[in-house]
């Protein structure tokens, strides 16, 4: 596996003693060999607990995968950076944006007292969502990247920036006990870091990321009316469930309902025990999903519920706007019970409608199989030109510290927040409630990583569901995986340069034997092109890596 490292990064620019800039750019690396790094002997960053939310939660639970859950809000805040503000200079980010564009620094309070508690000018680049990975390719084959720089390296091209050496190698920086100089960057555990290194070293710093956060929800006025009603044990029960919502045809308001009204194959691969795109079978061969049994009855279910009219006729669309109808069975996230427009929005919306949480069942009698999603999400690199200053380096790492403040801590409340009585106020329940006429002044600090203890923290609106969530939560939980190929994910070149056209591809496939286009009975020869389009090498790859141990 080729060593990539700052001096890979600057001969593939074609940068001269002088530095300048003199052949190709950045993008027409090949990065082709392997992942960055060059692995080596350093310790993995020591794990610092965020000091405790002073709230005692509403559910615990030992079982892998489950997290805390809570419904009070903390009432003190505790300090997490005991430091001086920075020395003045300038921190530069590269960041994504949702929606409108914050304010500018000159119109904007909030920015300006960011700045002054940081101590330094911090001028983000702002980039918008759809452009994002354009955007950041151009900003690689300038040369001159940003000191915080937002990386998605599940994305081919956010990867191949850290593949070619164009952020910094922060392994012995933040080694072992050095990471205490940032408690708030020490407070992810250490399976967080192992998933996200490459090859076996440290390039990015990266977000928490909750082990289970999808599921369906149910509406309970509608599966009360079926002869299942709402826990049907196995496949041929939620089938018959299913069918008889969609014969209800309207709801008792009068709106048109279906079982389901918004295909998701998630849902669906937990249904039948699908597992992980890449997994281990009994003898250690590393099988797609796609070549297991389980994948070929849920795609003949499916199949047989798309044609006995389950699904709304539109169900297929990419634009939510397009479905209009009701469902018996809705596939979404924890936002339902965390956010103000969760399952107590969803009934004052819709008149009569009452829903609930839904414990999904196994396709066999048993339970589904849940996998675990990968321990970390977003992540902030740091330019590999503050390997060259010692000082900015710090500085800037101080920086991330200070707005990856774990919730619970005033640094947190400021950061996600503003300034209290211009941005919030609290209510009555100790929540900070954003005032909307200065909005668009926040959002110039997500280039930040999420830290500190990882758990649920519902709206007061949605507390009337806590014992439910918990148990839907549970119940996943203990029914869970981790993928066998956790932190190797980017291991495979290929994957790397095709996963997208695969993905697209098997999509394609699977949609189509749904809806009746293509045929199960042609999954064999589907199998054959796509390891042919590049499973089997990615296969291989995967392979090499598992034996390797390189992670």
């Amino acid at each position: 596996m080729v060593e990539f490292s700052r001096r890979n990064f600057l001969g593939a620019l074609g940068v001269g003693a002088g530095g300048m800039v003199t052949g190709s750019a950045l993008a027409g690396c090949s990065g082709s060999s392997g992942s960055a790094g060059g692995g080596g002997d350093f310790e993995l960053p020591t794990y610092q607990a965020a000091p405790p939310v002073e709230v005692e939660p509403f559910y615990t639970s030992d079982t892998p995968g489950m997290i805390p859950i809570y419904t009070e809000a903390p009432q003190t805040f505790f300090k997490s950076v005991d430091r001086e503000p920075g020395s003045g200079g300038t921190v530069t980010t590269f960041q994504l944006t949702w929606g409108d564009p914050s304010k500018p620094l000159d119109e904007n309070p909030y920015w300006q007292e960011l700045n002054e508690r940081l101590g330094v000018s911090f001028e983000p680049q702002f980039v918008p969502q759809p452009v994002f990975a354009e955007k950041f390719s151009t900003m690689l084959a300038s040369g001159d990247i940003p000191d915080l720089v937002f990386v998605n390296d599940q994305d081919a091209s956010n990867l191949q920036g850290i593949r070619d050496g164009a952020f910094a190698d922060l392994s012995e920086v933040l080694s072992g006990d050095n990471i205490l100089k940032w408690p708030n960057l020490a407070a992810r555990k250490e399976n967080i870091w192992r998933a996200s290194l490459k090859d076996g070293r440290i390039y990015q710093i990266p977000s928490l990321v909750p082990p289970i956060t999808n599921f369906p929800i149910m509406r309970v006025d509608l599966l009360e009316q079926t002869s299942v009603g709402l826990a049907p044990t196995d496949a041929d029960q939620l089938l018959t469930m299913l069918k008889e919502v969609s014969a209800l045809g309207e709801d008792s308001e009068g709106r048109k309902v279906y079982g389901v009204n918004l295909y998701d194959p998630i849902m669906w691969r937990r249904l039948f025990k699908v597992g992980a795109d890449w997994q281990l079978n009994g003898d250690g061969k590393l099988l797609h999903s796609i070549e297991t049994g389980n994948y070929r009855e849920m795609l003949t279910w499916l199949a047989q519920a798309w044609d006995e009219g389950v699904f709304d006729p539109v169900a297929m669309t990419t634009n939510a706007a397009d479905i209009v109808s009701g469902a018996g069975l809705t596939w979404t996230h924890h936002g339902e019970f965390l956010g103000a427009d969760g399952l107590a929005q969803r009934e004052s919306d819709l008149p009569g409608a009452k829903y609930d949480f839904f414990d999904l069942p196994g396709f066999d009698g048993t339970g589904q199989v849940v996998v675990q999603n990968i321990p970390y999400g977003r992540s902030t690199c740091l330019s590999y030109q503050l390997l060259d200053d010692e000082d900015r380096l710090t500085e800037v790492l101080n920086v991330l510290d200070y707005i990856s403040a774990p919730y619970g801590s005033e640094e947190h409340l400021f950061v996600q927040s503003g300034i209290e009585g211009h941005n919030f106020e609290f209510d009555e329940n100790g929540l900070p409630v954003r005032m909307e006429e200065n909005a668009t002044e926040l959002g110039v600090q997500y280039v930040a990583v999420d830290s500190g203890e990882q758990s649920w923290r519902g709206y007061p609106s949605n507390w009337g569901w806590a014992e439910s969530f918990a148990q839907v939560m549970e119940s996943a939980a203990e029914h869970s995986i981790v993928r066998d190929l956790e932190g190797l994910e980017t291991e495979s070149d290929t994957f790397v340069s095709k996963g997208v056209q695969l993905k697209e591809m098997l999509e394609d496939f699977e949609r189509g034997v749904v809806t009746g286009r293509e045929s199960v009975d042609d999954l064999d020869s589907f199998i054959a092109e796509y390891m042919s389009a590049g499973g089997e090498q990615i296969r291989t790859e995967y392979t090499d890596a598992l034996e390797s141990g390189d992670q």
